[in-house]
């Protein structure tokens, strides 16, 4: 019954989900009891709507509690964290079993109740990899305030899958020829197509960033590591380190011959795999995969790099790309090396990169040099300063200086 059920159509999925049933199939746990109603929400959060700088609804796109602590969840934290009231939508498929609204972080509420899209003089952000969003849904909901597509991503097959592609390339289109207030695009060749499509004024550049104090927090330094894991690191004097997911845009040619070449060196792989990543990465002993580590304990296992690691293949996804990862690299003061056409990581002086296994060989013994240099450990430092979360979104609070300037 659960091959069944994942079988199935995202959609209805979806759909099925919200059943007791179904939610006992799949094995979980049951929906809380203490979480508040939409009445209980009201008396005592929207009351003092006043007292919040502003608003914002994140559109259902992936569930809070995902393997990957990923875009969405790290925008609605920062707002949180500057004053914003942010309400978080869920479809429950991932453990998030809320039923109701419950606090999940400073100002930021987690719900799977639809009473929200009534809400008026709000920001409401759409991701560009949603595709149950049609146009009309969308147009509903302009009127109730300032619609944001957030354009994340390069829409790419490989990214999103074939059953998809035409309701993302369609959504886009949506977005890209006026149905929304504004676009907000995460990396520069993003933004320059989008202001192409609509003018500099509806754009804005949110590029990834990093909770910086997540990954400085002492405690990863004392966390309990797997032994798998403190065997291979002793094997050898280097490890260069990769999390983020498995994903088909890895560059696995180039992976396996940067093992084969460079025995001195252990390469460590963390994060789900997507698409068969697993099944692609090369099984040479001086390779290992650790899984899915949650996010609360992933600086620790990071910490034990020596240095960080982005392989994307060439291509248009590696273009148009600002990858989180970068930035959580920086925080933990690790040497960072990529691929050469990741134009969003090469336009930092400080990042090396390779257009080959060769090159990029050639770039690790670089970042190992520089490794355990006060002065360079410093600039990352600094660059992860500069590209903090709390940062990033304060480039959104013009989004609620126009809405504010809407209503008066």
């Amino acid at each position: 019954m659960k091959l069944i059920y994942s079988s199935l159509p995202p959609h209805v999925r979806y759909a099925l989900a919200q059943q007791k049933f179904v939610r006992w199939i799949r094995g979980s746990p049951s929906l809380s009891q203490t979480d508040l109603s939409w009445n209980d929400f009201n008396a005592q959060v929207l009351v003092q709507r006043t007292t919040y700088k502003g608003v914002l609804i994140q559109e259902a796109i992936i569930d809070w509690n995902v393997p990957l602590f990923q875009r969405p969840q790290h925008i609605a934290t920062a707002l949180g964290r500057l004053g914003y009231l942010v309400i978080y939508k869920t479809f429950n498929l991932c453990g998030d079993n809320v039923d109701g609204f419950r606090e999940i972080s400073k100002n930021v509420w987690l719900t799977n109740k639809n009473q929200v899209n009534k809400l008026e003089g709000i920001v409401r952000l759409v991701c560009s990899t949603d595709f149950r969003h049609t146009s009309d849904l969308l147009l509903n909901k302009r009127k109730r305030g300032v619609l944001v597509y957030d354009y994340i991503d390069h829409i790419d097959p490989q990214i999103t899958g074939e059953n998809t592609i035409q309701r993302l390339i369609a959504l886009k289109n949506f977005a890209f020829s006026g149905g929304v207030d504004y676009i907000m695009a995460s990396a520069s060749r993003l933004e320059a197509e989008a202001v192409k499509a609509v003018g500099r004024d509806k754009v804005i550049l949110i590029q990834n960033g990093v909770d910086k104090g997540h990954y400085r927090n002492p405690a990863h330094k004392t966390t309990d590591l797997p032994p798998d894991f403190v065997a291979f690191k002793s094997q050898y004097s280097n490890i260069v380190g990769y999390f983020g997911a498995l994903a088909p845009w890895l560059w696995y040619e180039a992976i396996a011959e940067l093992a084969e070449r460079r025995k001195d060196l252990g390469f460590v792989f963390i994060g789900p795999s997507y698409k068969g990543g697993l099944d692609q990465l090369p099984t040479s002993e001086n390779v290992l995969y650790l899984g899915v580590i949650e996010y609360s304990v992933l600086p620790a296992y990071g910490r034990q790099f020596d240095v960080g690691i982005i392989p994307f293949a060439p291509g248009e996804i590696a273009r148009t790309t600002s990858p989180l990862k970068l930035f959580e690299y920086f925080a933990l003061e690790k040497p960072v090396v990529v691929t050469s056409e990741m134009i969003e990581c090469v336009v930092f002086k400080e990042v090396f990169s390779g257009d080959s296994a060769n090159t990029i060989s050639q770039a690790i013994d670089k970042a190992i040099d520089v490794k355990a240099n006060p002065e360079f450990k410093k600039r990352l430092a600094q660059l992860a300063d500069e590209n903090d979360w709390d940062e990033r979104v304060r480039n959104m609070e013009s989004l609620f200086t126009r809405l504010n300037d809407r209503r008066g």
